[in-house]
């Protein structure tokens, strides 16, 4: 064989060798991306917090359960056109519901209610962190003003009609009262069979507002969550 054709065989061998290294760094770049991004959201936090009451080593195993049993949620999630419906469902219901699921089969039947009183434990755990932002508002000279135009923004964007039935009841510059009378998480919550989970969201929203300045009151005595036929939100001015 001619010294030109050994080293084009040469060349092509090892332009060859460089495409398979630069295709399987690649891949592997892509799955590392892939995998971060299927991550079940809040996990760190919910396994800080079971490390908390079970340990170290149990706490690891349930979260290496609660990420696999997220993957099989996820893969067959409802499909919904609306994006905000799509975020409440995958960033807040199915990581409660996949944590919920893994708990239950670990827990004996007769011991459910222990479940749901750590699961509540767990959620303030994730969620707390997020729930603190309204706190920011002790700061300002008028917080209600403030308080009811991100209210009233956050109503329009992110809790649509696909998915709540909202009634007003007074939307002035004394108070923001509202009655929901339907509620997407409990049904889908109830569509999973676990709709007694609905109400430690309902407790999400006690959460944030008892960080509300002084000069703003809150109140709900009724939730959808709880059996009730609304949840019926309140805010005033005090005083």
């Amino acid at each position: 064989m001619r010294s030109s054709e050994i080293q084009g065989n040469g060349k092509r061998t090892l332009l060859l060798g460089l495409g398979l290294t630069v295709g399987a760094l690649g891949g592997l770049v892509i799955g590392r991306r892939l995998a971060v991004r299927r991550q079940m959201p809040y996990l760190s936090r919910f396994q800080r917090a079971l490390a908390e009451k079970r340990g170290q080593a149990e706490a690891a195993t349930l979260a290496a359960r609660a990420q696999e049993r997220h993957d099989e949620l996820h893969a067959h999630r409802p499909r919904f056109t609306h994006r905000e419906l799509r975020q409440h469902l995958e960033k807040n219901i199915l990581p409660g519901l996949t944590l919920y699921q893994v708990l239950r089969e670990t827990e004996p039947p007769k011991d459910q209610d222990a479940v749901l009183r750590e699961m509540e434990a767990l959620f303030e755990a994730a969620f707390g962190p997020s729930a603190r932002v309204m706190s920011v508002l002790r700061y300002l000279p008028d917080p209600f003003r403030m308080f009811r135009r991100l209210a009233l923004w956050a109503l329009r964007a992110g809790f649509p009609p696909q998915g709540w039935d909202i009634e007003w009841v007074e939307n002035s510059d004394r108070c923001l009262a509202f009655d929901i009378r339907r509620c997407f998480y409990l049904e889908v919550l109830t569509a999973y069979g676990a709709s007694e989970l609905t109400s430690l969201y309902c407790k999400m929203d006690d959460l944030m507002y008892e960080d509300l300045p002084p000069a703003i009151t809150w109140e709900r005595t009724k939730t959808l969550g709880q059996g009730d036929d609304r949840c019926d939100f309140r805010w005033c001015r005090k005083g």
